[in-house]
Parts: C-alpha cells; structure tokens; sequence
C-alpha cells in the first residue's frame, strides 16, 4: 500500500459544488401581446376620430349639407357684409353675397362700409350684386363712406349714418402725371410706336394734348352721369336734384341727411335692428356672417400658398414703389396711393382719405 492511499483526506480540501444558478424565464410573447393589442385598438380609434372629424367639418359645416346648415343657424337673422378699404376687386364681396343668398335663415342684409371709394368697375359689380340682393338691405356707414363707398351704399333699401361719418364726394377722377423733365433729367428718351394719335394719351413721358384732355373729359363725364342716375334712382330723387350735389364735395353724417343722401343717423346696431325689422324677424336679429368652407389639408395649403404668393408679391411691389417715390422725388405717399398709381384706370375715390 501506497502512502497516500493511507494517508486521511482533508475535506476543507475537496472543491466545493457549484452553486445552483437560478433559470430566468423570459415571456416575451405574454407580456408584449396585451400592448400590442391596446396600441392597435387606439391607432383605430384614432383612425374613425380623424375620418368622422374630416366629413363632419368638409361636409358638415361646408355648406353641402342644409341639415348641418339648420343645426348651425337655429335662428333667422341678418347677414352682415363689410366693405372696408379702397375697392379694387369684387371678388370677396361678391362671394360673400352668393353665400348669404344661399342660406335659407338669412333674412335680411346689412352693408358696413367703411371705404373711401376705389376704382369703378369693381365699385359697380358690389353695387349690382347688393341690388339684386333677394331680402331687405341697409347700409351702415363707418368712419368713411364716400364716393365708391357711397355709391354701393345707394344699392341699399336704407342708409344709416353716424353723425360724423365722411360721405358723399361724388365725382370722377382719373389722374395722370407727365415726367417728361423727369427723364430729361436721367438722360431717358421714352417713345411709342402706335397705330392711332389717342393710342397713347395719358403716357407719363410726354405733355397731355387738348384734344387728349377733351377725350378723357367726355369719358369721365359720362360715368359721373352713371354714378348720378344711380343715386336718383337709390334715393328716390330727381337727377336735377343730385347734379348741385354731386360737385366732388363731402359731407358730414348730418349733412348728408340734410341733403336726403341719408336716411337716418346711428350706428350699427340700429341699422341691424332695421333691417332685421324689414326682413320680419322678431326680437334681437341674430347677426350671421358667412361660414368658411372647410377644405381638405392639401387644398388649404394649396390656398394659403396661392394667396400668400399672390399678396406678398404685391405689397413687395407697392413697398418699392412707395420707397422710389420716396427717396427720388421726396414724396410721402401712403400705400393706398401706392396702389391706385400702379393700377391707373377712373375712380370714384376721395382723395382726402389716402
């Protein structure tokens, strides 16, 4: 026997078993399963909230449905247009009128008008869009109703007035300015090559001729004619009763009512109360202004590109044009001005108010 074989073992010498090591159990399916299905069950929620809140608003409220028209307009009231500015387009007016005429609740229609005039032909289309008008209309006057602006003030069954509203100034204008020194200044030679002597009248690079001057005269007096038939036939007045008052001159609110160019002075809310007494309502009108049709999300910023374009290029044209008249000739000339220079044509505007 070997001694080793006799030899005791030291049990401190014996390696130690491994120690158990604890089994994690990994249960992925179970636990991510109920997630899941609370993330897809609220994506579909959010998808009919989308599509419910899309045909309600682009159908609903867009004017499509006469259903969502009645929820929305429970009560008859009086439609409220606002002209505000110097009018060289129709377009808004003209739609805004279109809108009033389709909804079954308006019954009667207020014009606020807050307008020195503007150019003319846009000045006629509100006109005859307001006198077409199928329910009673009165005309309320702001700070400023004249020319332009009281011409489509005329279109209506009455005129209200404050007592110192600036109204009246009928008349004419065209307006035109001669450069020629000017451009001799700057070593400019403007010329034209044209095929009639009037083909060119009221060119900024040369001196008006009289019988340019007369021709211009007899177009200007032909639509002030148009402008005082339009106020005899609005004011029930003769045209011999109109012509000493259609010099150009201006009028206070009192005045004009003196003058029978009013019918009565007040504010807004008294022309609402009579309208709204014209068109049969009875109580408070309720004032309804036109609803916004709801567009998709593609062709509002189709829009909003579109006019944003379209607005931004003209005033950057109107802000250079004012900053040249500015800089060059020493002028302070308002925006407004800016745009009836840029855009030349006859007016029915006072020029106090630019």
């Amino acid at each position: 026997m070997s001694e080793n074989e006799h030899e005791p073992q030291d049990s401190s010498a014996r390696p130690n078993p491994p120690a158990s090591v604890p089994v994690v159990v990994r249960e992925t399916r179970s636990t991510w399963r109920p997630l899941l299905i609370l993330f897809a069950v609220s994506g579909i929620f959010f998808l009919v909230f989308v599509v419910s809140s899309y045909l309600f608003f682009s159908k609903g409220l867009g004017g499509k449905s006469p259903t969502a028209q009645k929820a929305i307009f429970k009560k008859e009231g009086v439609a409220l247009l606002e002209i505000n500015g110097v009018i060289m387009d129709s377009k808004k007016a003209l739609k805004s009128l279109k809108a009033f005429e389709e909804n079954p609740n308006v019954k009667a229609l207020v014009v606020r008008i807050n307008s020195p005039g503007g150019a003319v032909a846009p000045s006629q289309e509100i006109y005859e869009a307001i006198r077409k008008f199928p329910h009673p209309k009165v005309a309320s006057m702001s700070s400023v109703a004249a020319s332009g602006g009281y011409y489509v003030a005329v279109a209506n069954d009455e005129i209200y007035a404050n007592p110192g509203t600036i109204t009246g100034s009928i008349g004419v204008i065209m307006e035109f300015a001669n450069l020629e020194k000017l451009y001799e200044w700057a070593k400019i030679k403007r010329f034209s090559i044209k095929t009639g002597k009037f083909k060119d009248s009221g060119a900024e690079y040369r001196e008006m001729q009289p019988e340019e001057k007369a021709l211009l005269q007899g177009m200007v007096d032909d639509v002030l004619v148009q402008f005082k038939t339009a106020v005899a036939t609005g004011r029930k007045m003769t045209f011999d009763e109109v012509t000493p008052l259609a010099d150009g001159r201006i009028f206070s609110g009192t005045q004009a009512k003196a003058a029978k160019l009013v019918d009565e002075l007040g504010g807004i809310d008294e022309a609402i109360a009579a309208a709204g007494k014209l068109g049969g309502i009875e109580g408070k009108p309720r004032i309804i202004k036109e609803e916004k049709k709801h567009k998709g999300f593609l062709e509002f910023v189709q829009d909003q590109m579109r006019d944003d374009d379209d607005e931004d290029a003209e005033a950057r044209t109107t802000n250079r044009v004012a900053a040249v008249l500015q800089r060059v000739l020493g002028l302070e000339v308002g925006l407004e001005k800016v745009r009836t220079i840029l855009e030349p044509g006859i007016y029915w505007i006072w020029k106090g108010a630019l």
